[in-house]
């Protein structure tokens, strides 16, 4: 099974404001910004900002961490024998297949199997 780290995400209220903070404030250059989704250079790292769809997703919590995977249902299987939970369904965007897990410390694990390994 081959896994990569991809970014830390971070849910919030106003993308442009939030690359704003982090680009002036701090000096982090902006990788890419749209309305619903933006990415920061954090020396290496990517801070990926996603717009809050809704009251259902806490802003202001704890980060993401995302990772691609090679096969998300094998992925969340084995991630579910090992004590994580599958939050919602597993989505299927024309980007391929995304999935959200909760970690048994609670924390949240985005998965995307991008399409390009779809095709494969």
């Amino acid at each position: 099974m081959t896994v990569q780290f991809k970014h830390v995400m971070l849910m919030v209220k106003d993308v442009a404001a939030t690359v704003k903070f982090f680009n002036e404030g701090l000096g982090l250059p902006v990788k890419m910004s749209s309305p619903g989704w933006a990415e920061l250079d954090a020396d290496g790292t990517t801070i990926a900002l996603h717009f809050s769809h809704g009251a259902d997703v806490a802003t202001g919590s704890s980060p993401i961490l995302s990772f691609h995977v090679d096969d998300v249902h094998q992925t969340i299987s084995t991630l579910e024998s090992m004590g994580a939970e599958l939050q919602g369904d597993v989505r299927e965007p024309s980007f391929g297949k995304v999935a959200a897990m909760r970690t048994p410390d609670g924390h949240l694990l985005s998965l995307l199997q991008p399409a390009a390994v779809e095709a494969r």
